[in-house]
């Protein structure tokens, strides 16, 4: 049994824990509370972890400096609600051993106080029965224990039991996952990626980790004799100092000198440096003074910059107000369609976006203040977490959820005037919109008192199922008339994916035209193939 930990055994329970996760992420994933297949807080969470392990999978680091960049690696890495909240938590436990070497069982314990008071605070409005509440019950266990606990393996024990616990309560405290009978999927994950980290110190057989990060194919052909190279390198080293003193504040000093975007940390005998810069080999002369390269990686960004143009598509000509627009898309269609509309660069992300997609995002926008559509209840958290990150304009997230509310915003807004102006008329514009999704079930499912039978469709708004019925035309128009007898409103806009024809919805639309109702009808194609119509009442 551990009494105490280093940097590698950290490393290992970390690797542990996202391969278990990882392994267990469908069934993550599946713990929905409606019937549809868009479940992903598994995926972020696992996306947002490996992004963090790929920051250290080479790393002999000791603990603190492995839990300083595991946890900002995540930061940046961060995809949705559950990815943000996973990132605070390291965050936290990064900040409860930034002066360990190794860490015993009192310091770890103080360490994931220290992460749960970081998730708690990642959240606005935090709700009990998700995943804070299994890291805040299970962290209080742990505290409450402590005099008792004296090995690593007995504080994760101690952990998981209460996790457990805690994740099975859920339903209690959180109506939604009750009527739905499940638990809150992000607690469920958290516990799967504990059972991995138990795994490890059990000495369990698991198949070692492997990064996810796929290299991306790049077409060099792309690039010839003739072709401007404008952009620089890309250029990160990790020194291990060799020489008797180091100034770092003179070192920054003379960086300065030849690049830019310089970031250097300095710890204990090593310096780890990032730089932009069109002469590499100076910095590679420069930095080699002072000792031995432990890593180098030096990036073509001209090239880097062909592989992301389509992930950012930006307008041609930033619009002439005094702030600019970043939007999400989840396909190349909604995207020109967005930036079309005026958004100035539309983020193409089919998963949420990371804090560093956000980043760089805002990068190619030369204005001081920028406004965020994120487009998805799971996208605004990742997004904030970019904004506070951001020092070189004033970023706004805007509670925007879904494109279709964007769509709506982006045909009212009036770049003439002014960024508070602006903000009460989206907000205005998103608060008077009804929106309902029309879904295809893909599984048998009791809510409340409704029965849904796998392959039916359901009208869904909010938390609230209107409609149900094997008919996908009959829901749609039962769904119509009945928000529509309740609800004023001139103008019904349809965004249909990819299994719903054209020809179905002027069907619709006749039928609707036919109870004399004075409504306009406008039909937008989405290529969506989660939810088959999105009807937004205005």
């Amino acid at each position: 049994m551990l009494e105490k930990i280093n940097g590698s055994c950290y490393k290992n329970m970390i690797s542990y824990g996202i391969n278990n996760l990882d392994k267990h992420c469908s069934i993550v994933n599946d713990l929905n509370v409606f019937p549809v297949p868009d479940g992903d807080t598994g995926t972020n969470m696992v996306m947002t972890m490996k992004n963090g392990m790929s920051s250290i999978e080479n790393s002999s680091d000791e603990l603190s400096m492995i839990a300083r960049s595991f946890a900002n690696a995540t930061v940046f890495g961060a995809r949705g609600n559950s990815g943000v909240i996973v990132s605070q938590f390291f965050k936290g436990i990064c900040e409860g051993l930034k002066d360990s070497r190794e860490a015993d069982c009192l310091t770890l314990s103080k360490a994931l106080d220290k992460g749960c008071e970081y998730a708690y605070a990642s959240v606005a409005n935090p709700v009990e029965g998700t995943i804070l509440t299994v890291i805040k019950d299970a962290t209080t266990a742990i505290r409450a224990n402590i005099t008792n606990i004296h090995s690593v393996d007995d504080l994760v024990s101690a952990f998981l039991t209460e996790a457990k616990r805690s994740l099975e309560n859920t339903p209690e405290l959180l109506p939604i996952l009750k009527k739905a009978g499940v638990v809150d999927s992000g607690g469920a994950g958290i516990v799967y990626f504990f059972e991995g980290v138990q795994k490890y110190l059990n000495g369990e057989d698991i198949e070692a980790f492997e990064s996810n990060n796929q290299t991306q194919y790049v077409d060099y052909s792309a690039f010839n004799k003739n072709s401007r190279f404008e952009y620089g390198y890309c250029t990160e080293l990790l020194i291990q100092l060799t020489v008797e003193e180091f100034d770092h504040s003179s070192f920054g000093r003379e960086l300065r000198a030849l690049g830019e975007s310089i970031v250097t940390s300095f710890e204990l005998d090593k310096v780890k440096v990032h730089i932009h810069t069109f002469t590499p080999e100076k910095i590679l002369a420069y930095c080699h003074r002072f000792g031995e390269f432990l890593s180098v990686k030096i990036e073509n960004m001209s090239v880097q910059h062909t592989e992301i143009t389509q992930k950012y598509l930006c307008a041609k000509e930033q619009n002439s107000g005094s702030y600019a627009v970043v939007a999400v898309a989840p396909n190349a269609m909604l995207q020109k369609m967005l930036v079309e509309m005026g958004a100035d660069v539309v983020i193409l992300s089919a998963e949420s976006p990371s804090s560093q997609d956000f980043i760089e995002a805002f990068e190619k926008i030369e204005k001081n203040e920028i406004l965020v559509f994120p487009n998805s209840s799971n996208s605004i958290l990742s997004a904030m977490q970019a904004g506070s990150l951001y020092r070189k304009a004033k970023i706004t997230v805007l509670n925007c959820r879904s494109i279709a509310k964007c769509y709506s915003s982006l045909a009212i807004l009036d770049f003439d005037s002014d960024i508070n102006t602006t903000v009460n008329t989206v907000n205005d514009t998103i608060g008077n919109i009804y929106e309902v999704a029309i879904v295809h079930a893909s599984k048998n499912i009791q809510y409340g008192n409704k029965n849904i039978v796998k392959n039916d469709y359901f009208a869904l708004s909010g938390e609230d199922i209107l409609e149900t019925g094997d008919k996908f035309e009959g829901v749609v128009i039962q769904t119509i008339n009945g928000v529509m007898n309740k609800k004023e409103c001139s103008v019904v806009n349809m965004f249909y994916g990819k299994n719903v024809s054209r020809e179905q919805l002027d069907g619709i639309a006749d039928a609707v035209g036919e109870t004399d109702r004075c409504v306009e009808m406008y039909m937008i194609p989405t290529q969506d193939n989660i939810y088959d119509l999105i009807l937004s009442f205005e």
